[in-house]
């Protein structure tokens, strides 16, 4: 049997790079290897290039697409007149799934990302001799809190390490500048979520960043939302019907409540507003 690997996934998020940062330390770059799933075309270009970046200066990123046939079997595909074989989009998930994934519906994750690299790995390393890492922490959300430095990962059916599992973020920032390597600039921008441009799960201030220094993917949201005919950003607020992209925005804009425009929330915002000391 070939000797055990470790895989880990870069996102281009800081979790991902100071559990990718772990392992090179600990077992070195030829016994890792690191893999990105794209968003289905939902990440940020300064994002793909800080992959890039990271790929030619640290350690190499094996690139996959997700494709249809990863989320639907061949006799589903087959029905519908799909090729298994095609991109799977995020609108093309959308329209598949008739709706945009939510917080409480967040197939996304499974879609474009697991399920990828779970038919990478099947391909690439079918003995089955490897294990898995990830940057979960178990401050990020209520589903996360009760994760372990070791599980047993069902779905890739292999040990699973989690080594940033009790860390903040802001200790993740310093690991990974501790040892001279870039941060995704996103976050100097202020941004709190960089794997997707926007993130579904997106707060009012991640929203209002996007509209503000990059319209660019406020338009692509409208586009998609149009093409799919439903919302991107399911209603989040209780009492208001926040739905389509525009009112989201608008909603982004105002204070806690939704009520009431605020001054400084439209105010062209600085060049950097990083919360985790990155500006210095």
């Amino acid at each position: 049997m070939s000797e055990l690997v470790y895989i880990g996934g870069v996102s281009g998020g800081i979790d991902s790079q100071a559990a990718a940062r772990f392992m090179l330390n600990r077992y070195g770059s030829a016994r890792v290897v690191l893999v990105n799933s794209d968003a289905g075309g939902n990440e940020h270009p300064l994002t793909i290039e800080h992959i890039d970046w990271y790929s030619q200066h640290v350690c190499p990123v094996m690139r996959i697409n997700a494709k249809v046939g990863d989320f639907r079997s061949d006799e589903w595909c087959e029905t519908k007149g799909i090729d298994p074989e095609s991109e799977l989009t995020f609108p093309e998930l959308a329209r598949i799934k008739g709706r945009f994934p939510s917080r409480k519906a967040q197939f996304c994750t499974e879609a474009l990302k697991l399920a990828p690299i779970r038919r990478w790995i099947e391909e690439h390393y079918p003995d089955g001799n490897y294990a898995r890492f990830t940057g979960v922490r178990r401050d990020e959300s209520p589903s996360r809190s009760q994760r372990e430095w070791q599980e047993w990962d069902d779905y890739y059916d292999c040990e699973l390490y989690n080594p940033v599992f009790d860390w903040t973020k802001q200790m993740c920032f310093d690991y990974v500048k501790h040892h001279g390597e870039q941060i995704n600039p996103l976050y100097t921008l202020g941004f709190s979520r960089v794997g997707c441009a926007p993130c579904i799960n997106s707060g009012k201030d991640d929203v209002l960043n996007w509209a503000t220094r990059f319209p660019e993917m406020i338009d692509k949201v409208r586009a998609w939302e149009r093409q799919v005919g439903r919302t991107f950003f399911a209603p989040c607020v209780p009492g208001m019907e926040i739905n389509w992209i525009d009112e989201v925005v608008a909603w982004a804009k105002t204070d806690r409540g939704g009520r009431q425009n605020n001054l400084f929330r439209i105010l062209p915002p600085p060049s950097c507003e990083s919360r985790f000391g990155l500006c210095e």
